[in-house]
């Protein structure tokens, strides 16, 4: 085995499209945000099984960066794991998972999900993938919820009425950043926190995010990415499925002294009416459970994943298996 960052990545994306990419086409810029750029991806558990000259599986894993709101939780994800079609049955897939569980009980991580890392590629197995599913479920990973992705095609779609009138909403300005950390530390800690202090590194100017102002104070956001966003949004990487440009709505958030008020469907019709003034043909809102709410709206299912974790005892190889790691290179 080797170290995932010891394959060259266009081998990796190669194998990830002839696997899946007609559901779920990767791309090099993708890969390089998510995998290839992101430090909290585990070296020690990231792996690929190469013969001969042929790549024919690949593990990631990763662990909260220290600084992350959830390191303290003992948490690690499997962000893929893929194995060539014609080398499936051959324990290789087996070998990568007890390989990076092994890694993770040395990092004394317990809880693992499948998907739903900070740069995920997906926020759970796709709920298609039936045979999948079940290959985890035999190796102790258990169902929780179902997830799913919803798409709206909307080119020459008039502009929606916004219950609330429009004066309650706003983009951002690069100036009013600051408040949207302190708003979300406040009211939804966590990924979402994460993932807006990450926009700011990425010198993001606040054109993707809608304000919910109430008294000239942020009580709601909603972000919003298309093509000319500083990262590629989870709701718009699979852009190549679509005609057209492709724009993605969420996370998105209402403080709770405003809620039943429908400033939820509001900020979602104004970020919706912001991309259809930006020019995109289609618009994604990702991993939800809310399926009937964004209905309301004209979004329609698109993907759906089915969530899965797993938690591990602590010390020691579980299988009493003797589990083969790379050798460390210089």
């Amino acid at each position: 085995m080797l170290y995932i960052d010891e394959v060259k990545p266009e081998r990796i994306i190669s194998l990830w499209n002839r696997s899946i990419g007609g559901r779920f086409p990767m791309t090099n810029e993708l890969w390089q945000q998510n995998t290839v750029d992101d430090r909290s991806v585990m070296r020690e558990a990231s792996l690929a099984v190469v013969e001969g000259q042929e790549l024919l599986g690949i593990i990631v894993a990763k662990r909260p960066e220290e600084h992350n709101e959830m390191a303290m939780q003992k948490m690690g994800w499997i962000q893929c794991l893929l194995v060539d079609e014609n080398a499936r049955n051959k324990g290789i897939g087996n070998r990568l998972l007890e390989c990076a569980e092994e890694a993770f009980r040395k990092q004394g991580i317990t809880d693992i999900r499948l998907g739903r890392d900070m740069r995920h590629y997906f926020p759970g197995v796709p709920a298609e993938d039936t045979s999948a599913i079940d290959w985890f479920t035999k190796r102790g990973y258990v169902c929780e919820t179902v997830e799913t992705d919803l798409i709206a095609h909307v080119k020459g779609w008039e502009p929606y009425e916004l219950e609330n009138g429009l004066q309650h909403f706003r983009l951002l300005t690069e100036k009013e950043l600051p408040q949207l950390l302190e708003f979300l530390e406040r009211s939804f800690p966590g990924r979402w926190h994460e993932e807006a202090k990450n926009y700011v590194l990425l010198n993001g100017t606040g054109r993707e995010f809608i304000g919910l102002f109430e008294n000239d104070q942020l009580q709601g956001f909603c972000r919003m990415n298309d093509g000319a966003s500083p990262q590629i949004g989870p709701n718009t990487y699979w852009r190549k499925l679509v005609q057209g440009e492709l724009g993605g709505i969420g996370p998105l958030g209402i403080d709770r002294s405003l809620r039943g008020r429908g400033f939820g469907l509001d900020i979602v019709k104004a970020g919706a009416n912001e991309l259809m003034k930006r020019g995109v043909n289609s618009i994604v809102i990702d991993w939800t459970q809310l399926v009937s709410f964004y209905e309301k709206l004209g979004f329609t299912p698109w993907k759906q994943y089915q969530t899965m974790s797993k938690q591990l005892e602590s010390g020691g190889v579980h299988s009493g298996k003797s589990v083969e790691f790379p050798a460390e290179r210089d």
